[in-house]
């Protein structure tokens, strides 16, 4: 049964004061008997409509009407919508004369209450036992109140609505477990005051785990419900140290400044003086750009001052990591992928065992351009590479260049058919312009530009293609290369006896432009067949064939004596003695010297790469459409070696035999490398014009294999990251029950060094073996239960590398974890229960000694 009440306006009507009319079985509208005149004016009295818009409702069981009390009431799935405001529940009673409406549910045949209100305002919604609303003022009281707010949801056993966005609650609680209607957990809150999608505000309040009230209390809650993100002060958390003593760690103030950054602003204070400050920023726009940019320094002391183990530093780094869409720009890009930090940042101020361990940095800042429809691009870069271990910094900046692709001269547009020789004649040109310097970090900011190393440089290659029969083809090349520099040097020898007995070598910089070119030339025939074998099995055999591919190589290079004078770049000196040495008056260049071919020269390059695979019936497949499938026996076997046709001996280079495969549907990988040389050794070790025998001599080996598997191949396994308030939350994903990889590297040299025993015919030989196993993985013992491990073992040293456990457990709205380095110079431990929601990460328990706290990691 559905109805209608309209607003004067609307309806033509008045709503009814004593009488009704009956017009349909489903509507009913209120009329007035009479209508009073102004006994002054005569004047129709324009009375105010009791409702400012249309009221619709329904109900599926029925409608009563209360004349006399001007009431309806609504029974069954009743509904009730006026502008934005929705309100359903079994039963529902409008009070006309009020403009109030009471919901509630009714109870069933087992006296259970059922269709208890919900009641909706634009994007609000809440459900509760009891409500009674206003529509005139917008206020009311709601009973046993249950309403989402962001992670969190909110009930109270009597609510006030004050406006649209506005509650006050009377005996509540605060959860952010998903089981609402009975939580694991809850903060109950006596009284407390909600603002919609931004923030509840508590009074005295305390925890409840389980229905058991504990003893955590607090006299305030504040709990940020606002969907984007709320500004807000980050709690710190505490420990003490051995040698920087009791401190406060990562406390400070975020910032949400917009739908596109953040802001956090962190920092630690140490009782013995020690402190740091942090800044983290996110940022992103759809479809633009993406970043984040991370920035500490540090103050560090350890111990006391005058104490015998007492040290100071000055730390800071630099993160920042930018990405540009795909859908930016297709001709323009950007990136970035900064890590800069003080030699000793890591080691003080390092949350995790990777990046101790972490002794080199480098970073890329770089911009690039490409023309529509043009050969050309442009590239500019910014590059830093460190090492922690030894302080030693390199940067380049900037790094610029400029490259036209490949093209045909002599090749006509839209030509088709077959091509002649110069048709395939390739030209294309390249430029450089670098500035860089390596130093140690402290003399970096001390540095004056001439130690600055810079300079230009471009190259224009070209080159062609003749295929002379099937399988042969000949390739000559021409190529000019040229440098400018700002500076040169020349070299002189001093007869200055005071600082060292015969003198020294003086070298002078002779300022200005300075630009210097060679060029060369080559041809090589090369001969690349590709053969095929294949062996086939019966047709009843599991083995349906087996294919060899055999792929030999063979090139003859020849590279004639021409360029530039040598004498043009060289110069010589004289030393005290007369003795002359020759020097590049572009030593110094970033680039070098030009050089051109000094001699004739000439290579005979051999090879061979096999390739075996395995086609087998797929006894899983039934429906014919796989009947086989392939397994590769031998991914690569190549041997290689070339010879020199123009030196006077030992023309023959080292053979080099590389081999791999994956075995175990691709889950195991097996390289192999070995270097072998031709040539023998005398009794001083020294090698010599005569063939070893046989391959070769043996020289090195390196063998690596890793192989990860787990249950379910790894197509589930991923990280669950959600980002808030500038920080990110690691759920442990417990989906897989178990996974593990192994990494095993081994490496094999042979040296040989002088025979001091008279009459010994052979050189002394010795092989160095070293070896390094790395084994992660983790299990599931339970769906909710998970153990992770991750450690290794330097066969070298005889000691085990870095190793870390780590057991997790789902406690479905909190989590447990416990993690620790058993031994090593991080030695520590954490066990932690939390709630898993961001928003009450503080909500803890907390058990732990850290590398800092111990003081093991000190040097």
């Amino acid at each position: 049964m559905t109805g209608s009440l309209a607003a004067q306006e609307k309806a033509d009507s008045l709503f009814l004061l004593e009488t009704t009319t009956l017009l349909a079985p489903d509507s009913l509208i209120f009329v007035q008997d009479s209508v009073p005149t102004d006994t002054l004016t005569g004047d129709t009295l324009k009375e105010k409509p009791l409702f400012e818009d249309i009221i619709a409702y329904d109900a599926q069981d029925s409608i009563r009407f209360s004349v006399e009390q001007k009431k309806v009431f609504l029974y069954g799935n009743a509904n009730v919508k006026y502008i934005t405001t929705e309100l359903n529940a079994n039963f529902i009673e409008l009070d006309m004369e009020k403009k109030q409406a009471f919901a509630s549910g009714l109870p069933d045949t087992s006296g259970t209450i059922v269709g208890t209100p919900i009641f909706k305002d634009g994007t609000q919604e809440f459900e509760s036992k009891e409500l009674r609303y206003n529509f005139e003022t917008g206020k009311g009281f709601v009973k046993d109140i249950i309403t989402q707010e962001g992670d969190g949801y909110v009930q109270g056993k009597l609510t006030k609505k004050l406006t649209d966005s506005i509650y006050c609650v009377k005996e509540g609680w605060y959860t952010t477990c998903d089981q609402h209607d009975h939580p694991h957990f809850y903060i109950r809150m006596n009284k407390a005051k909600m603002i919609r999608d931004k923030k509840v505000i508590a009074g005295f309040s305390n925890l409840v785990l389980e229905d058991v009230p504990l003893p955590l209390f607090i006299p305030f809650g504040f709990f940020p419900i606002t969907k984007k993100g709320t500004s807000g002060i980050i709690m710190p958390t505490y420990g003490d140290e051995r040698m920087r003593g009791f401190n406060l760690r990562n406390g400070g103030y975020y910032w949400a400044i917009s739908d596109y950054i953040d802001l956090a602003l962190t920092g630690d204070i140490y009782t013995n003086g020690s402190w740091g400050a942090n800044l983290i920023t996110n940022y992103r726009k759809r479809y633009k750009y993406n970043g984040n940019l991370n920035f500490t320094m540090s103050r560090n002391h350890t111990s006391e001052k005058g104490m015998p183990d007492y040290t100071q530093s000055s730390d800071w780094s630099i993160r920042w990591t930018h990405a540009q869409d795909n859908k930016a720009n297709p001709y323009s890009t950007f990136s970035a992928s900064v890590d800069i930090s003080s030699a000793n940042n890591n080691y003080y101020n390092s949350t995790n065992i990777n990046d101790i361990a972490n002794q080199r940095k480098q970073s890329s800042i770089s911009w690039s351009k490409k023309w529509p429809e043009k050969p050309f691009s442009l590239t500019a870069a910014f590059s830093h590479n460190q090492n922690s271990r030894d302080s030693s910094i390199s940067i380049t900046l900037p790094n610029v260049n400029f490259r036209v692709s490949q093209f045909y001269p002599f090749r006509k547009k839209g030509k088709s058919g077959d091509l002649k020789w110069y048709d395939n004649i390739a030209v294309s040109y390249s430029a450089e312009l670098r500035n860089s310097i390596q130093t140690k970090e402290d003399l970096l900011f001390k540095s004056s530009f001439d130690k600055w190393q810079n300079g230009f440089k471009h190259s224009i290659p070209i080159n062609t293609t003749i295929n002379v029969i099937k399988d042969v083809s000949l390739t000559p090349q021409f190529s000019y290369n040229a440098v400018l520099y700002t500076h040169a040097i020349r070299k002189y020898w001093v007869s200055d006896t005071s600082y060292y007995a015969k003198g020294y070598v003086k070298k002078d910089t002779i300022n200005g432009f300075h630009y210097a070119h060679n060029y060369t030339a080559s041809v090589t025939l090369a001969y690349n067949p590709t053969i095929y074998g294949m062996y086939m099995f019966k047709p009843n055999s599991k083995i349906h064939a087996v294919r060899h591919v055999i792929r030999p190589s063979v090139s003859v290079s020849y590279t004639p004596k021409m360029g530039v004078k040598r004498s043009k770049y060289y110069n010589t000196y004289l030393d005290v003695d007369n003795a002359e040495h020759e020097y590049s008056i572009f030593e110094d260049g970033i680039y070098g010297t030009p050089s051109g071919t000094q001699k004739n020269s000439g290579t005979i390059s051999m090879s061979i790469d096999n390739n075996i695979e395995m086609k087998v019936r797929n006894d899983k497949d039934t429906t014919g459409e796989n009947e086989f499938k392939k397994i590769k026996i031998l991914e690569s076997l190549r041997i290689g070696t070339s010879y020199d046709i123009f030196a006077d001996s030992m023309n023959w280079s080292n053979i080099q035999i590389t081999a791999r495969t994956k075995l175990f549907n691709d889950k195991l990988n097996l390289d192999v490398t070995a270097v072998l040389d031709p040539y023998a050794v005398n009794v001083n070790g020294t090698r010599i014009n005569k063939f070893h025998g046989g391959l070769g001599r043996l020289r090195s080996v390196s063998a690596s294999t890793g192989f990860q598997f787990s249950s379910d191949d790894g197509k589930n396994r991923e990280e669950k990251n959600e980002l808030v308030g500038g920080f990110y939350d690691h759920y442990v994903d417990f989906d897989v029950p178990w996974a593990v990889s192994v990494d095993y590297t081994l490496n094999y040299t042979k040296s040989w060094t002088r025979n001091p025993n008279p009459g010994a015919t052979k050189a002394l030989s010795e092989g160095t073996i070293s070896q390094m196993l790395r084994v992660n993985g983790d299990f599931s013992l339970t769906p909710k239960w998970k153990i992770g491990f991750s450690t290794g073992y330097d066969f070298d040293n005889h000691e085990v590398t870095a190793t870390s456990f780590n057991i997790s457990r789902d406690l479905h709205c909190w989590d447990m974890t416990f993690s620790c380095i058993p031994f090593g110079t991080h030695q520590s431990y954490n066990f932690q229960i939390n709630v898993r929601s961001s928003l009450l990460r503080d909500l803890k328990l907390t058990k732990k000694e850290s590398w800092y706290d111990t003081g093991n990691f000190y040097r």
